[in-house]
């Protein structure tokens, strides 16, 4: 009983620091001599206060880009209007990406074009990113409201279980 109580904390704590990088890929496309990877963080994607960063890579070797300019423009679903940011690796957590703080104001399917300059060339890739609805909050944090009485539960249980024990 005792090594099952401790799987259980275990298996608790690894969840809690398995989403510590926090970033799903979004978008990988080459362009010209890069290969070019957005992540976004929270994940799933919703609508919302979003992190988005860029991994920039050499195709050829794989080797980070670090001394690019980037620009990145957002359009929503039903908009011809965009949002127009630039990732900087100050943003960025991770010394390696290039990173933005973006609000996704509504769901659906969003356009994403992003734009490098490194070395007088210029490199353009385009794609998609769906967007879900904003989370509502309980929703969003329904394990962190289950553990206590979970963990209160398992201590009933476990309290029966050695008085029975005591008893025989």
């Amino acid at each position: 009983m005792r090594f099952n109580l401790s799987l259980l904390v275990v298996l608790i704590s690894a969840r809690a620091t398995a989403f510590a990088d926090g970033g799903a890929v979004q978008l990988r496309k080459q362009a010209g001599s890069l290969l070019i990877t957005v992540f976004t963080s929270p994940a799933p994607l919703s609508a919302g206060p979003v992190d988005v960063s860029l991994l920039l890579q050499n195709r050829n070797g794989l080797e980070p880009v670090l001394d690019a300019d980037v620009s990145l423009l957002l359009r929503a679903p039903a908009s011809n209007e965009g949002t127009r940011v630039r990732p900087t690796r100050q943003e960025a957590q991770n010394k390696l990406l290039y990173a933005a703080p973006v609000m996704f104001t509504e769901p659906g399917k969003w356009c994403l074009a992003i734009t490098v300059l490194r070395n007088g060339e210029r490199s353009d890739v385009s794609g998609t990113i769906v967007v879900a609805p904003a989370q509502k909050m309980a929703s969003s944090y329904w394990s962190y409201i289950a553990f206590p009485p979970l963990m209160i539960a398992a201590y009933v249980v476990r309290e029966r279980l050695i008085r029975r024990r005591a008893r025989w």
